[in-house]
């Protein structure tokens, strides 16, 4: 990323060179200690600077200078509740959340707006097959997102984590409107609100069916209200730092059906995952790859509904559970809980502390106790 804006070469050489004075000034007051109270009236002066500075003024090229590279400390105070990263201030650590009920039979792809959202959650539906709920920060310019899909009441359980986030999604099955009926989820049905979705004339229906930011914000401006903030101490925990280069390679491979054989590879010098299906890049009809910062596979038990004629299945949700935490080339086995339909799903690692994750995207992998999931790392 080329940078020319002053500010940002300001705050690299003031990164170095607060190091180096702090050193300095380590180094005298411990074989000088009357030099004491002048290292910290010091240390307390370029800390001030570096708050006036940074904190209340950021640029938007430090901003993407904190959330693209590999080494810097975040320049803004404030981070993102869905993705960590850096923000301009308070309001923007909180947002309101679209989850989009998307698409993944072969005939959807490729998929629309994926590669953007904040996080995703992949899970079994019938067939084989699996469906996205794509989060997206309401903010966010999406020109399509897409194919725009039917409700499952598991996705709904992951929905809720995000407060009373807005639901755009294309009917769904008796369980999933009955609980969208009984718990209020804030729902844009296509069957009800038609006019804030697009058919495309370039697919056959059911795999047509588009939204975007324009008509999200146009729905939350008729039926929406402050209520719908994710507030951002709801969210994960985000490092700092976004990592060094880790050499090596790992990889995940999820056999989800014969249709949907997922495979995640670590990306060294991007420090992130790069999705494939069935032994193909995932890239989004705009052309974008679909890649993740940070991969959270959660293992649990997926079941098909008794007398169900179309086969759906049930997903437990909430309880605990076995876990796999991929984040910048390293691999680490532990446990996920969710403790009420409206609690955080939590990632812990063996030692039980919460996993710290990478400012960036997450995907989370809904995965059943009998998939054969294969890491290399």
């Amino acid at each position: 990323m080329h940078l020319c804006n002053e500010r940002v070469v300001f705050f690299l050489y003031f990164c170095y060179t607060e190091i180096m004075i702090k050193n300095l000034l380590k180094n005298l007051s411990q074989k000088h200690p009357s030099f004491l109270p002048i290292t910290i009236l010091t240390i307390i002066s370029i800390t001030g600077v570096w708050f006036l500075f940074f904190s209340y003024y950021p640029s938007q090229e430090l901003l993407q200078a904190a959330n693209n590279s590999a080494v810097l400390v975040t320049a803004a105070r404030f981070v993102s509740g869905l993705d960590g990263k850096a923000v301009r201030n308070k309001a923007e650590t909180s947002s309101r959340v679209v989850g989009i009920m998307v698409d993944n039979h072969p005939n959807a792809r490729p998929e629309s707006g994926v590669a953007k959202a904040k996080i995703v959650y992949e899970a079994p539906v019938e067939g084989g097959l699996t469906r996205y709920l794509a989060i997206f920060d309401s903010k966010q310019n999406v020109a399509e997102a897409g194919p725009v899909r039917s409700a499952r009441p598991y996705f709904l359980d992951w929905l809720q984590e995000y407060g009373n986030a807005l639901y755009l999604h294309s009917g769904g099955s008796p369980e999933a409107l009955a609980e969208i009926k009984t718990r209020n989820i804030f729902s844009a049905n296509e069957f009800f609100y038609g006019s804030y979705y697009q058919r495309s004339k370039d697919r056959e229906a059911p795999h047509n069916l588009y939204t975007k930011t324009e008509n999200w914000k146009k729905f939350f401006d008729k039926y929406g209200s402050k209520k719908e903030l994710f507030i951002a101490s709801k969210g994960w925990k985000y490092s700092k730092l976004v990592g060094k280069t880790i050499a090596g390679k790992s990889e995940l491979k999820i056999p989800y059906g014969s249709a949907n054989m997922v495979s995640w590879v670590y990306d060294a010098k991007k420090l992130d995952y790069v999705r494939s299906v069935n032994n193909k890049p995932e890239i989004d009809k705009d052309g974008a790859a679909v890649r993740a910062r940070n991969i959270l596979v959660q293992i649990t038990e997926v079941k098909e509904i008794n007398g169900d004629a179309k086969g759906r299945v049930e997903v437990t949700t909430i309880g605990s559970g076995e876990a796999i935490i991929l984040k910048k080339g390293s691999v680490t086995y532990g446990t996920w809980k969710k403790d009420s339909l409206t609690s955080r799903t939590r990632f812990y690692d063996k030692n039980k502390k919460e996993v710290v994750l990478a400012p960036g995207n997450t995907w989370v992998e809904i995965v059943s106790t009998e998939t054969n999931i294969q890491v290399t790392n």
